[in-house]
């Protein structure tokens, strides 16, 4: 029988999990492998990593042992399956959730060269706000130029950004409204730039 992620697990110990991950771009990356493949083995999480197979299977018995993955099969080599994480963090102004974009997103700067600059630049915390102007920008409530504005970036930047991220957000958010009102955005563009 799989081993199962330990279900009495405290919600701060999952908070700290997820901290952990978050603070390490190779753990992230890891994760992401396996989230994206389903249920990979050690050598198929390796293959497309900057990492030794050895450096694999320490990080997947970490993620393990922090109850972030589980051991998907009985049978060897054993196949592995990516938690669902999810977290919201409450401040007095605001609720924001980590999901597991966050996560992938972390874990594909390790080999794109665009996140793996942003994150340099701005941050993890920069790369999540980030999602969340990819998101409005799915659903045609955001532009790059809006993002650059508020984020005091280039309109390159967040122009690339935003379509990394767009392309991430499709394949684990694939249900989220994409329809796109370009004449309402324009107009909302061009009478903010008026101001």
């Amino acid at each position: 029988m799989p081993k199962a992620i330990r279900p009495t697990a405290h919600p701060l110990d999952r908070m700290l999990a997820l901290s952990d991950l978050i603070g390490h771009r190779r753990l992230a990356g890891v994760y992401t492998r396996i989230f994206e493949l389903g249920t990979p083995t050690v050598d198929e999480i390796a293959t497309g990593l900057d990492s030794s197979r050895t450096t694999v299977y320490e990080d997947v018995n970490r993620l393990s042992d922090l109850g972030l993955i589980e051991q998907a099969s009985e049978t060897q080599p054993h196949k592995y399956r990516a938690a669902h994480v999810s977290m919201t963090v409450q401040t007095e102004t605001d609720d924001y959730e980590l999901t597991p974009a966050v996560i992938v997103a972390l874990g594909k700067s390790q080999t794109n060269d665009t996140l793996g600059l942003y994150v340099d630049r701005h941050g993890v915390s920069g790369l999540a706000t980030a999602l969340e102007y990819a998101r409005a920008y799915r659903r045609g409530r955001m532009t790059a130029r809006i993002m650059a504005r508020e984020q005091d970036i280039t309109v390159l930047e967040a122009e690339t950004i935003l379509q990394e991220l767009r392309d991430i957000l499709q394949r684990i958010e694939p249900d989220t409204n994409t329809e796109i009102d370009l004449d309402a955005l324009d107009a909302a563009v061009d009478a903010e730039s008026r101001e």
